[in-house]
């Protein structure tokens, strides 16, 4: 720990001992919050280190009771290509768990979806809201909504959990019955929910339909050690869907949009469409899966697995929506830009000729890794760009975001194979002031670099036959020019434009397994 850290620690325990000590009189819930401080601030030096990185790609699976803003939930989840659903669980609430399997049923046709499994739950005992007509008036899709459901939605989930490979987040439009149900079934399952993201119009105090619907297994969950993130729409202005929204449905040919459309152009959807009667809720639980940062959370002192919005974005949702509607969001999470620059007129004349072809090639996140390294880099230079394409394919081989692998590099410290290091910072996000990549002790350096993700680790190095053609361009560069002559640099920079089109990222690499790293 830090000595400005003990500092803090000693300040807070001195505080208590003359404040309260004497007294005698601290209650047991004081104390809690006392200790949650002292706790936090113990671990302060972890906590703020880094922030946490952003996952990129969700798997995920849905429990819904089928109100008409599930609907749109479902879709928007459904449309993102990022997002893995592994099943879709039916919930008693705005529909019974049969009813709404039938909806769901059609909305899968819709999307060309066919192996989802759909589950249904139990109905719960006096459950027959006033809005129940309603959604059952409304037609997901096209095709029948007539299912009959074989499987259990506690045993669906069972399964599902058993059998995943990583965690997954389960994504909570209703009552929270199946969930509870599976931790009094098989408590062992547990450990692979990486959080709950639920709709519920409040969580201090605990109040709302969701909750009120199932109270004695919505309190079963949250007093459970299950992270549960609370989202609600908190009755804020404009947060609604819409005429506005509707009309991107009406002008966009995308099928999200159209989907959306022939939902609401229903007569009986569309007339209360005009009169601004559907809240954005559901759909706030996708945003906030896709776009944290439009988010503010807090969380409850005495029960810290549970997280709840005080705010949110209202314009930014609403853009987000609109741009998953039109098909121009884009689920890269960058740190300023909503999506990197490829306008032709903001780059350099040589650079031009090659946007298209290497984004047509090599896909966009390779592109802005290209990109950002040369401007970090401070030229155009041939390591540097391997050491971008290096990074992007290990990146890929782990399935994960930036700022998720480990990096050992062995391109030591000297030019010009030091240079992959750049490239490999500026892709994977393992950077020095991370302290997520670092130097190899062997002596030889070499264009390699071992990449490691929770317990496996991959070494990825640059193909003796592309390795020999580098080393040839930079002594025919040295032999015409000398290295201080800007001659050499020029060639450098045509070498490096040159690699970058014609390397392909997955045939320049030799990658093997390796058990740890070395």
């Amino acid at each position: 720990m830090e000595m400005k850290n003990t500092g803090i620690f000693i300040h807070i325990t001195g505080f208590i001992n003359i404040k309260y000590f004497p007294d005698k009189n601290v209650t047991i819930q004081a104390m809690r919050k006392i200790f949650i401080l002292i706790s936090i601030l113990l671990f302060s030096k972890a906590i703020w280190a880094q922030p946490l990185p952003v996952k990129l790609k969700h798997t995920i699976i849905i429990d819904t009771d089928c109100a008409i803003d599930d609907m749109r939930a479902i879709s928007l989840l459904l449309n993102r290509p990022e997002i893995t659903v592994k099943a879709i669980l039916l919930s008693d609430g705005s529909l019974s768990p049969s009813e709404g399997a039938g909806k769901v049923n059609s909305l899968l046709k819709e999307f060309n979806v066919g192996n989802i499994p759909i589950a249904c739950g139990d109905l719960l005992k006096g459950v027959n809201p006033p809005w129940r007509e309603f959604n059952r008036q409304i037609n997901w899709g096209k095709g029948s909504d007539k299912q009959v459901v074989a499987l259990n939605a506690v045993d669906c989930l069972r399964e599902n959990l058993k059998n995943a490979n990583e965690k997954v987040v389960l994504v909570c439009l209703g009552p929270l019955t199946n969930v509870a149900r599976l931790i009094t079934k098989d408590a062992s399952v547990v450990s692979k929910i990486e959080r709950i993201i639920w709709y519920n119009d409040s969580v201090n105090p605990l109040q709302g339909y969701n909750y009120e619907c199932d109270k004695e297994n919505a309190n079963l969950v949250i007093k459970s050690r299950i992270r549960i993130d609370v989202i609600s729409n908190l009755n804020k202005d404009n947060s609604f869907f819409d005429s506005s929204i509707y009309a991107v449905c009406e002008k966009s040919k995308t099928r999200l949009a159209t989907i959306l459309r022939n939902v609401f152009s229903q007569p009986l959807v569309n007339e209360k469409l005009l009169q601004n009667h559907f809240k954005l809720c559901d759909d706030l639980v996708v945003l906030y899966l896709t776009n944290p940062e439009l988010f503010d959370i807090n969380i409850i002192t005495d029960k810290l697995n549970v997280r709840y919005n005080t705010d949110y974005n209202v314009q930014g949702v609403r853009e987000a929506i609109t741009d998953m509607i039109n098909g121009t969001y884009f689920s890269e999470r960058n740190i300023v830009f909503n999506r990197f620059p490829i306008q032709h007129e903001l780059f350099n004349y040589d650079i031009r000729p090659i946007i298209d072809s290497a984004i047509a090639r090599y896909g966009y996140d390779e592109w802005k890794a290209n990109v950002m390294t040369d401007e970090f880099h401070g030229h155009l230079g041939v390591f540097s760009i391997v050491g971008a394409k290096m990074g992007i394919k290990a990146r890929e081989l782990f399935g994960v975001g930036a700022d998720m692998l480990d990096v050992t590099t062995y391109a030591g410290t000297k030019p010009p194979y030091s240079c992959l290091n750049d490239g490999i910072q500026v892709s994977t996000g393992a950077t020095l002031g991370m302290g997520t990549i670092h130097l190899a002790t062997h002596r030889k350096t070499q264009p390699m670099a071992i990449f490691t993700y929770k317990d496996r680790s991959v070494r990825i190095s640059l193909k003796k036959e592309y390795l020999e053609q580098v080393d040839a361009d930079i002594k025919e560069g040295i032999m015409k020019f000398g290295l201080m002559d800007d001659g050499y640099w020029k060639l450098i920079r045509h070498n490096a434009l040159k690699y970058w089109v014609e390397w392909d990222r997955n045939k320049i690499f030799d990658i093997e397994e390796v058990s740890h790293k070395n």
